[in-house]
Protein backbone atom coordinates (compact mmCIF):
# COMPACT_ATOMS: atom_id res chain seq x y z
CA UNK A 1 0.00 0.00 0.00
CA UNK A 2 1.14 3.51 -0.65
CA UNK A 3 0.93 6.09 2.08
CA UNK A 4 1.85 9.60 1.00
CA UNK A 5 3.69 8.16 -1.98
CA UNK A 6 5.91 5.88 0.15
CA UNK A 7 5.66 2.12 -0.27
CA UNK A 8 5.13 0.72 3.24
CA UNK A 9 5.23 -2.93 2.16
CA UNK A 10 7.63 -4.96 4.28
CA UNK A 11 7.14 -8.42 2.75
CA UNK A 12 7.40 -9.74 -0.79
CA UNK A 13 4.22 -10.92 -2.46
CA UNK A 14 3.50 -13.34 -5.27
CA UNK A 15 0.52 -13.94 -7.51
CA UNK A 16 -1.11 -17.32 -6.87
CA UNK A 17 -4.42 -19.02 -7.51
CA UNK A 18 -5.53 -21.53 -4.93
CA UNK A 19 -8.51 -22.16 -2.71
CA UNK A 20 -8.55 -21.10 0.92
CA UNK A 21 -11.03 -21.56 3.73
CA UNK A 22 -12.28 -18.97 6.16
CA UNK A 23 -14.70 -18.27 8.94
CA UNK A 24 -16.15 -14.88 9.79
CA UNK A 25 -15.36 -13.58 13.26
CA UNK A 26 -17.77 -11.81 15.57
CA UNK A 27 -14.97 -9.88 17.28
CA UNK A 28 -11.60 -8.79 15.85
CA UNK A 29 -9.69 -10.24 18.83
CA UNK A 30 -11.07 -13.78 18.66
CA UNK A 31 -8.31 -16.37 18.95
CA UNK A 32 -7.19 -18.49 16.01
CA UNK A 33 -8.74 -21.95 16.06
CA UNK A 34 -6.67 -23.41 13.24
CA UNK A 35 -4.22 -25.83 14.85
CA UNK A 36 -0.61 -24.77 14.79
CA UNK A 37 1.57 -26.72 12.37
CA UNK A 38 4.77 -28.04 13.86
CA UNK A 39 8.08 -28.43 12.09
CA UNK A 40 11.30 -30.19 13.00
CA UNK A 41 12.68 -26.91 14.38
CA UNK A 42 9.71 -26.60 16.76
CA UNK A 43 9.88 -30.10 18.12
CA UNK A 44 10.36 -30.40 21.86
CA UNK A 45 11.47 -33.93 21.05
CA UNK A 46 14.73 -32.44 19.70
CA UNK A 47 15.52 -30.84 23.06
CA UNK A 48 14.61 -34.00 24.94
CA UNK A 49 16.68 -36.26 22.72
CA UNK A 50 19.70 -34.00 22.41
CA UNK A 51 19.92 -33.69 26.19
CA UNK A 52 20.35 -37.47 26.28
CA UNK A 53 24.04 -37.74 25.39
CA UNK A 54 23.84 -41.52 24.90
CA UNK A 55 22.14 -41.20 21.50
CA UNK A 56 24.20 -40.52 18.38
CA UNK A 57 23.42 -37.13 16.75
CA UNK A 58 22.40 -38.86 13.49
CA UNK A 59 19.77 -40.90 15.35
CA UNK A 60 18.47 -37.77 17.09
CA UNK A 61 18.10 -35.99 13.71
CA UNK A 62 16.34 -39.04 12.25
CA UNK A 63 13.87 -39.26 15.16
CA UNK A 64 13.14 -35.51 15.06
CA UNK A 65 12.55 -35.68 11.29
CA UNK A 66 10.29 -38.71 11.74
CA UNK A 67 8.35 -36.88 14.46
CA UNK A 68 7.86 -33.86 12.16
CA UNK A 69 6.69 -36.14 9.33
CA UNK A 70 4.16 -37.78 11.63
CA UNK A 71 2.87 -34.34 12.59
CA UNK A 72 2.56 -33.49 8.89
CA UNK A 73 0.66 -36.71 8.19
CA UNK A 74 -1.72 -35.98 11.05
CA UNK A 75 -2.25 -32.45 9.71
CA UNK A 76 -3.01 -33.86 6.27
CA UNK A 77 -5.52 -36.30 7.73
CA UNK A 78 -7.18 -33.45 9.60
CA UNK A 79 -7.40 -31.34 6.43
CA UNK A 80 -10.77 -32.90 5.62
CA UNK A 81 -12.09 -31.77 9.01
CA UNK A 82 -11.31 -28.10 8.30
CA UNK A 83 -14.63 -27.73 6.46
CA UNK A 84 -16.38 -28.22 9.79
CA UNK A 85 -14.72 -25.18 11.38
CA UNK A 86 -14.07 -23.12 8.24
CA UNK A 87 -17.27 -23.46 6.19
CA UNK A 88 -16.57 -20.69 3.66
CA UNK A 89 -14.36 -20.90 0.58
CA UNK A 90 -12.49 -18.23 -1.33
CA UNK A 91 -9.74 -17.99 -3.93
CA UNK A 92 -6.39 -16.54 -2.90
CA UNK A 93 -4.92 -14.58 -5.82
CA UNK A 94 -1.92 -12.97 -4.15
CA UNK A 95 -0.11 -13.85 -0.96
CA UNK A 96 2.36 -12.09 1.31
CA UNK A 97 3.26 -12.45 4.98
CA UNK A 98 1.34 -9.23 5.70
CA UNK A 99 -1.88 -10.14 3.88
CA UNK A 100 -3.59 -11.56 0.83
CA UNK A 101 -5.80 -10.67 -2.09
CA UNK A 102 -8.86 -12.91 -2.31
CA UNK A 103 -11.80 -13.45 -4.61
CA UNK A 104 -15.01 -13.84 -2.66
CA UNK A 105 -18.57 -12.65 -3.01
CA UNK A 106 -19.48 -12.89 0.68
CA UNK A 107 -16.99 -10.50 2.27
CA UNK A 108 -17.56 -6.89 3.26
CA UNK A 109 -15.13 -4.11 4.15
CA UNK A 110 -14.15 -4.26 7.86
CA UNK A 111 -15.12 -7.94 8.20
CA UNK A 112 -12.68 -9.93 10.31
CA UNK A 113 -11.94 -13.46 9.20
CA UNK A 114 -9.70 -16.36 10.09
CA UNK A 115 -8.16 -17.56 6.85
CA UNK A 116 -6.61 -20.99 6.30
CA UNK A 117 -4.32 -21.59 3.32
CA UNK A 118 -2.88 -24.90 2.17
CA UNK A 119 0.50 -23.86 0.80
CA UNK A 120 1.75 -27.29 -0.15
CA UNK A 121 0.63 -30.88 -0.33
CA UNK A 122 3.94 -32.62 0.32
CA UNK A 123 5.00 -31.93 2.84
CA UNK A 124 1.63 -30.53 3.89
CA UNK A 125 2.02 -26.84 4.69
CA UNK A 126 -0.80 -24.94 6.34
CA UNK A 127 -0.80 -21.28 7.33
CA UNK A 128 -3.58 -19.34 8.97
CA UNK A 129 -4.15 -15.90 10.34
CA UNK A 130 -6.76 -13.43 11.48
CA UNK A 131 -7.31 -10.69 8.93
CA UNK A 132 -9.33 -7.56 8.31
CA UNK A 133 -10.96 -6.95 4.96
CA UNK A 134 -9.55 -3.56 3.94
CA UNK A 135 -10.80 -2.65 0.51
CA UNK A 136 -12.30 -4.03 -2.63
CA UNK A 137 -9.92 -4.54 -5.52
CA UNK A 138 -12.31 -4.89 -8.42
CA UNK A 139 -13.90 -7.97 -9.95
CA UNK A 140 -12.17 -11.06 -11.33
CA UNK A 141 -13.76 -14.27 -12.54
CA UNK A 142 -17.21 -13.02 -11.56
CA UNK A 143 -16.22 -12.52 -7.91
CA UNK A 144 -15.19 -9.41 -6.03
CA UNK A 145 -11.52 -9.11 -5.08
CA UNK A 146 -10.61 -7.93 -1.59
CA UNK A 147 -7.38 -7.04 0.18
CA UNK A 148 -7.13 -8.74 3.56
CA UNK A 149 -4.46 -7.53 6.01
CA UNK A 150 -3.32 -9.91 8.73
CA UNK A 151 -4.02 -8.42 12.14
CA UNK A 152 -3.17 -11.55 14.11
CA UNK A 153 -0.85 -14.27 12.87
CA UNK A 154 1.46 -16.67 14.65
CA UNK A 155 5.16 -16.25 13.94
CA UNK A 156 5.32 -19.83 12.66
CA UNK A 157 2.48 -19.16 10.18
CA UNK A 158 4.12 -15.94 8.98
CA UNK A 159 7.42 -17.79 8.51
CA UNK A 160 5.62 -20.52 6.54
CA UNK A 161 4.18 -17.86 4.22
CA UNK A 162 7.60 -16.21 3.82
CA UNK A 163 9.10 -19.60 2.87
CA UNK A 164 6.27 -20.17 0.38
CA UNK A 165 6.71 -16.73 -1.23
CA UNK A 166 10.47 -17.20 -1.44
CA UNK A 167 10.00 -20.61 -3.10
CA UNK A 168 7.53 -19.16 -5.62
CA UNK A 169 9.86 -16.25 -6.43
CA UNK A 170 12.76 -18.64 -6.90
CA UNK A 171 10.70 -20.81 -9.27
CA UNK A 172 9.71 -17.74 -11.27
CA UNK A 173 13.36 -16.69 -11.64
CA UNK A 174 14.34 -20.21 -12.70
CA UNK A 175 11.63 -20.40 -15.33
CA UNK A 176 12.65 -16.99 -16.72
CA UNK A 177 16.27 -18.11 -16.99
CA UNK A 178 15.22 -21.24 -18.88
CA UNK A 179 13.58 -19.16 -21.64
Amino acid sequence: MHLFGIDKRSYSRVPVYFQGLYRKLSLPDEPQICPRQFSAEDSSLAAQLSSNSKLPPALVRFMVTLDAKMDSILALLQKDRFDEFFPNKLMVTEVSASGVLVQCGDLRIDDYIELVMFLGEYPPRIASGIGRVLRPGGVAGGSRVFAVQFTGIRDSDREEIVRFVFKEEREKIRSQKMK
